[in-house]
């Protein structure tokens, strides 16, 4: 349903939760075919609802996707601190959108703690799935594949290379041997070892009677990762989102998939205040490893904290939207 989380990870957000806040202070605006709505870089005034019609979504760094009726686009500039475009729109039919300017998104949408929470956790979701489109995008990669049952790496292993999976399954699993994160087709995995340059701390095996994969070594993933301040980020924060659920599975004995931050939360926010300090969280990743620096908790910490534009909230404490 419209603004609830979707199954595949996506948060659904649509007008209609605008409409109430916000109908007076809609302005609806018709583009042609070919009309570029603003451009990457530029700087972001306005949020966008589609009403008919279908936009393109291009970056710089080659990453392309349509939006079409019913989709919203622009929030990332209101919400980041830098105010500027991530991407460019162009129009590829003509396009009927309602337009809500910064003034009245600062003054109501901000205030709304639920809608703020839906709309940030919406933009990294798309900015972390832009990342992984650009991986799968890249050349010079290695393809093979391993049967069921098979082993991709194993814990303390060197981390040498980044793997994407094109088909099957892969389970990851801890040191005790449980599945902490099923990883398919499309995503990626090996990404812990690499940012954090320490040995794998899963084991990855293929759960499906195939799994056709693509090797990226470390030197050119790297490459791409110093290329773009946005990707980087990106990469960085879905690292840090999976070794804070792997954390969780190996503390609870509970799996959760990679999209359902806010179950694995609610497993480990025992007093159910909404909140986890700096040392709770530092206390909590020790499970997974006792050697990480402060510097690593901090990085989990801002990844996981995508309620941080509340005044009232501890810089030290991530906080999630109830």
């Amino acid at each position: 349903s419209k603004g609830s989380p979707g199954g595949d990870g996506k948060v659904a957000l649509g007008l209609s939760g605008f409409s109430d806040l916000l109908s007076d202070h809609m302005e609806s605006k018709y583009y042609p075919r070919g009309h570029t709505i603003y451009k990457q870089g530029a700087k972001g005034d306005a949020i966008y609802f589609i009403n008919s019609g279908t936009v393109e979504v291009s970056t710089k760094d080659g990453f392309r996707t349509k939006l079409s009726q019913g989709d919203l686009f622009g929030e990332g500039a209101l919400l980041d601190p830098n105010g500027r475009r991530s991407a460019s729109i162009t129009c590829l039919t003509p396009v009927h959108a309602i337009r809500i300017g910064r003034d009245y998104f600062e003054k109501y949408v901000r205030s709304n703690d639920e809608l703020n929470l839906r709309l940030r956790e919406r933009d990294r979701f798309r900015k972390r799935d832009r990342a992984k489109t650009i991986l799968r995008q890249q050349k010079n990669m290695r393809a093979f594949d391993i049967s069921e049952g098979g082993v991709l790496f194993e814990h303390g292993d060197e981390g040498d290379a980044l793997y994407i999976v094109e088909e099957g399954k892969l389970d990851l699993k801890s040191k005790g041997g449980e599945t902490v994160l099923s990883i398919g087709a499309s995503d990626i995995c090996g990404l812990h070892a690499l940012l954090m340059d320490k040995p794998r701390n899963t084991t990855a095996v293929c759960a499906s009677e195939k799994c056709i994969l693509q090797e990226m070594p470390a030197s050119e993933f790297f490459k791409l990762y110093n290329s773009s301040d946005s990707i980087g980020k990106s990469l960085r924060e879905v690292a840090a989102r999976r070794d804070f659920l792997k954390a969780i599975v190996t503390l609870t004995g509970k799996t959760f998939k990679d999209s359902h931050l806010r179950e694995a939360f609610d497993a480990v926010d025992l007093d159910q205040s909404g909140a986890i300090n700096l040392s709770k969280l530092k206390e909590l990743l020790n499970v997974l490893d006792p050697t990480l620096s402060d510097k690593v908790v901090q990085n989990v910490m801002e990844a996981m904290d995508i309620n941080s534009v509340r005044g009232d909230v501890p810089e030290d404490t991530v906080e999630l939207g109830r």
